[in-house]
């Protein structure tokens, strides 16, 4: 068993099965300090801290953009240092209207904790079925 298992099973549980999506287990693994990375091309990206700081990321996607953004992972790649998690995205933005994408994932993994995590995606596409709705001040830091 890798030093990384019970990352990659949470990532698994977190990023798999589309409406069955559940990061809680996720979060639990995350330092105190994690940061993340989401494009700032997005009206919702930036740079957040802490596990709240993921939470309030989705809040913010839930509360203002999308009825539901869920995921399905192609693969969860254990890189020793990272945990790397390429991904199907399917999203129906509050205006109706719908989005397939594709994310990749990668986090970085320091003593059994995530302690960075960064989105790679086609933002045009988040930015094109988002269009026309009120853009709220993002909630990173």
């Amino acid at each position: 068993m890798s030093r990384n298992q019970t990352i990659v099973e949470a990532c698994r549980r977190a990023y798999s099965g589309f409406e069955e999506n559940d990061s809680s287990d996720l979060v639990e693994l995350m330092s105190p300090d994690v940061i993340f990375h989401f494009p700032t091309s997005l009206p919702y990206g930036g740079t957040f801290r802490g596990p709240e700081g993921f939470r309030a990321f989705y809040q913010d996607l839930f509360d203002h953009y999308y009825e539901y953004f869920d995921y399905d992972a192609y693969a969860v790649l254990d890189a020793g240092s990272h945990v790397v998690v390429p991904v199907k995205a399917r999203a129906k933005a509050k205006n109706g209207r719908t989005m397939e994408n594709e994310h990749c994932l990668l986090f970085t993994v320091n003593d059994g904790l995530i302690t960075e995590a960064r989105l790679y995606a086609d933002t045009a596409k988040g930015r094109d079925v988002i269009d026309g709705l009120e853009v709220f001040p993002s909630a990173a830091s």
